[in-house]
């Protein structure tokens, strides 16, 4: 069982429903939501959990409670479940200096790394693709280095080749 875990958990995943960025966003909130997905059995209850974080990906980067939420998502649905975060962080993310920028942050590099750790390769091959165009600034940046190890230790073969060669 996970630290914290208490009997009668799953009341507290509906508890949560429909509040889920309100209380991602704070330090004890964060950690009802994190509960609220370990207590679901379902896949569909967890999907729908995380569907409330859509559009907040970003601000889920910079903030030291919500990253905790979005990396438990992460963790816990099936890798296509999570395909909004990618999208969000890649597609959505250019306007904002791309997923690089996400990689560099204390928090965002997280999300990243998690991604990079349990979605599969053509998921997150955009994902990579866009980090190894700024592979040798993130390589030497205090965060951007942990996304680059997640890539040579998790990332396609082929990836991780191109980041080795």
């Amino acid at each position: 069982r996970a630290p914290g875990y208490e009997p009668g958990a799953g009341a507290r995943a509906s508890s949560v429903a429909g509040q889920v960025w309100r209380l991602a966003k704070d330090a004890n909130g964060c950690r009802e939501v994190q509960l609220a997905f370990e207590a679901l059995d379902d896949d569909e209850d967890r999907a729908a959990l995380a569907s409330e974080l859509r559009g907040h990906i970003w601000e889920a980067v910079r903030c030291p409670h919500a990253n905790h939420v979005v990396q438990k998502c992460i963790v816990s649905l099936q890798p296509e479940a999570v395909q909004f975060i990618i999208d969000e962080l890649v597609v959505h993310g250019a306007l904002r200096g791309g997923v690089s920028q996400a990689a560099r942050h204390r928090y965002g590099c997280r999300i990243v790394e998690r991604l990079i750790e349990h979605c599969t390769a053509p998921q997150v091959q955009q994902l990579i693709e866009a980090l190894m165009v700024d592979a040798v600034t993130l390589s030497k940046h205090p965060y951007g280095n942990y996304v680059m190890q997640h890539i040579l230790e998790h990332g396609p073969a082929d990836q991780r080749q191109k980041l080795t060669a």
